[in-house]
């Protein structure tokens, strides 16, 4: 308190880690940044395009990861922070170029959980109708594909800076004079105090861990390369008439006879066994999920997981038990599950616990957003609080410094582009879907991603965890209310408007949380906001072009079953479509797994998790659960007694976890690039009708 009283506490001492959201650090530093951030931090572009480069990469990484698990890990910002360590930049430019990648990395998260439900209900058998049609008319995709990403492109861009500047609003009171925890941020924070020691150890530790990102990426590469390319002819040709191939790894599995235990992956309890009428069990060999795991920890790892043994362990054998009946799409009729003998299991866990799944999400979601009812009153009270006159004779400008320039983004600029998005995304929408429901859509874009994203941003900073998928949910269920029974469009109008709508705000919401970690951090090392801004809304238009690129490819791959992606979130929206429009809709398995979301959101806080976790087969969880376990032994037995015996310093130790962390990426990074690649050879062929 004495060092802040006489203004001598400085960035990075150690007094400021003992004052971490105290409000009287963080009002301090803002003072400080005020005065002495315009000459002590600077905004260059090659600090911008280290960043964009990196974000762009991950925008592809974390389209794969998203479809493969669920779940978008920020792999970029460790990347980003260490190129600019080894390039011997400051703590403020380092800030700067990691928030450019976080910008560019992460507006992908619409593209990645919503709009890929289009392709499926356009092209998946899954989602084929007793009639042998489909939700979706294909017709309305081909030849307009392209056509439709761009439509999503440009309203995602506008929805991406309107999700961005809406912050402004936030920042000072939730950052600054109420400052919320952000559990976690603090990793962040200790790594930029590490850049600015600009010594040999340090930039050369730096080095070293870009090289184990690397090393990693190659062998995990290598590694998926064999098991998921086809590289050999079985013998078999498919409907089209073309030879069928398969991997390496499956090659030498069916050599040596072990096929019923190894298929693409996966090591499983063969599906001939009785046991597999009631559960299904594996271990799929991806080392994306350990690492993604090793992110984790244990505890979380196991909490994410909880929702897939539940399905596995509790519905899939009751389901079987009680052979329980259940309606086929298909041909239209009921069928019990034990009609289809050791494949039982499948069958539950297609058309009676994803379901309950989709219930789970939804009950979850809303209760979590029942719970953050409050945040509405505090929102508006702090809105009013910032935009009033403060009564000093200065009136409420705090974006400008007379003499010196603009210290954070004009807050005025919010009802520019709110109008610009109106207009904008109702221009965009037109050509294809009417001016009435374009007009709509754009105006619930603007309405929910101000009300949501005031939730979003307080359960972002509260728990480091932002309910993307629950508030999609409601988006989509009054997109589907408004086009299909007030406005009267066709049902499969309805879902291909609903469906990019709903891309368009997962995109804008993912922004208005994402952009709180990249401020807080800056608050510490003493960037002005007005840089953060900057940075974040440039990363938005590339990151956002590349998304809706590759979502196009991987979406088609997913739906015409090229690749094995489980894309939980997107099989959600397009099952919650389905079952809302066409279909026979299952209102007993959805009301249960509405009440074990609600359930499970009070009881542990991650209900909407819970919810996905019911959507994963135990193959690709319990490899995460494994990543956890092996993080907590490691830092136990390990690092722990490292430090201990050998006296490492705090620096030192936050190194040697990095090291991890970098290791980890580059499991995430390898496989995902392979994936991807992957994605366009199968996909290639088929642009030709696109």
């Amino acid at each position: 308190m004495k060092a802040i009283e006489d203004g001598t506490l400085e960035y990075f001492d150690t007094e400021m880690y003992s004052n971490f959201n105290t409000e009287v650090l963080e009002e301090y530093l803002e003072e400080k940044t005020r005065k002495s951030g315009f000459g002590s931090t600077t905004w260059k572009w090659n600090q911008v395009q280290l960043g964009l480069i990196i974000g762009i990469i991950f925008a592809i990484i974390n389209q794969y990861v998203g479809l493969k698990v669920g779940m978008i890990v920020s792999g970029s910002w460790y990347v980003a922070y260490l190129a600019a360590m080894a390039l011997k930049w400051t703590p403020g430019e380092v800030n700067i170029s990691a928030s450019t990648s976080t910008g560019a990395a992460m507006v992908c998260t619409g593209f990645v959980f919503t709009y890929p439900a289009i392709y499926l209900l356009a092209y998946s058998p899954k989602y084929q109708m007793s009639d042998g049609s489909y939700l979706i008319d294909s017709a309305l995709l081909l030849p307009n594909s392209w056509a439709l990403a761009g439509i999503a492109l440009v309203a995602s861009i506008l929805g991406g800076f309107l999700g961005v500047l809406y912050f402004i609003i936030f920042r000072r009171v939730w950052l600054v004079e109420d400052p919320l925890p952000l559990p976690g941020f603090e990793a962040s924070v200790k790594l930029m105090d590490i850049a600015q020691e600009t010594s040999t150890g340090s930039v050369e530790s730096a080095k070293q861990s870009i090289f184990l990102v690397g090393i990693s990426s190659l062998i995990v590469g290598a590694f998926t390369f064999f098991r998921d390319f086809p590289l050999f002819k079985t013998g078999v040709v498919d409907v089209a008439g073309d030879a069928v191939k398969i991997s390496a790894m499956d090659k030498i599995a069916n050599t040596i006879g072990i096929e019923r235990f190894y298929n693409a992956g996966d090591i499983m309890v063969p599906f001939d066994n009785a046991l597999t009428k009631y559960t299904w069990l594996g271990f799929n060999l991806t080392p994306m999920m350990i690492a993604i795991g090793w992110f984790m920890k244990f505890r979380v790892a196991l909490l994410v997981s909880l929702g897939t043994f539940f399905t596995w362990f509790v519905v899939t054998p009751l389901a079987a038990i009680f052979g329980y009946p259940f309606y086929y799409p298909i041909d239209g009729a009921y069928h019990s599950v034990t009609d289809y003998g050791t494949l039982a299991s499948l069958y539950s866990y297609s058309y009676v616990a994803r379901p309950m799944a989709i219930g789970a999400i939804l009950g979850g979601g809303i209760t979590g957003l029942l719970k953050m009812a409050p945040v509405f009153k505090t929102t508006a009270a702090d809105v009013i609080e910032i935009v009033r006159p403060s009564g000093d004779g200065e009136g409420s400008r705090k974006d400008y410094i007379e003499g010196r320039g603009w210290y954070e983004w004009p807050i005025t600029h919010i009802l520019m582009i709110l109008i610009v998005t109106l207009v904008g995304v109702t221009l965009v929408f037109t050509p294809q879907f009417g001016l009435i429901p374009s007009f709509f859509f754009a105006l619930i874009l603007c309405l929910t991603t101000f009300a949501l994203g005031a939730i979003a941003v307080k359960v972002m900073g509260e728990t480091s965890i932002e309910p993307v998928s629950g508030t999609s949910f409601i988006v989509l269920l009054m997109l589907v209310l408004l086009f299909d029974k007030i406005l009267g469009l066709s049902v499969s109008e309805t879902a291909l408007l609903a469906l990019v709508g709903t891309t368009v705000f997962g995109g804008a919401i993912s922004m208005s949380g994402t952009v709180i970690g990249d401020y807080k951090a800056a608050l510490y090392v003493g960037n002005r906001p007005m840089h953060i801004m900057k940075t974040e809304l440039v990363g938005i238009i590339p990151g956002t072009i590349v998304s809706a690129l590759f979502a196009g490819l991987l979406s088609l791959a997913l739906a015409k079953e090229e690749l094995i992606l489980y894309a939980p979130q997107a099989n959600a929206f397009a099952a919650f479509a389905q079952i809302m429009l066409g279909g026979e809709t299952p209102w007993m398995l959805l009301t249960i797994g509405f009440f074990i979301g609600i359930f499970m959101e009070l009881l542990t806080g991650m209900g909407t998790a819970f919810g996905l976790g019911m959507y994963l087969p135990m193959v690709v969880t319990l490899p995460m659960v494994v990543g956890g376990a092996l993080r907590d032994w490691w830092e136990t037995t390990i690092l722990d007694r490292d430090v201990e015996r050998l006296g490492l310093t705090e620096k030192e130790r936050t190194l040697r976890l990095l090291n991890t962390y970098m290791i980890a990426t580059g499991l995430i990074v390898g496989e995902a690039v392979m994936g991807t690649l992957l994605a366009i050879y199968y996909v290639w062929p088929l642009l030709g009708g696109v």
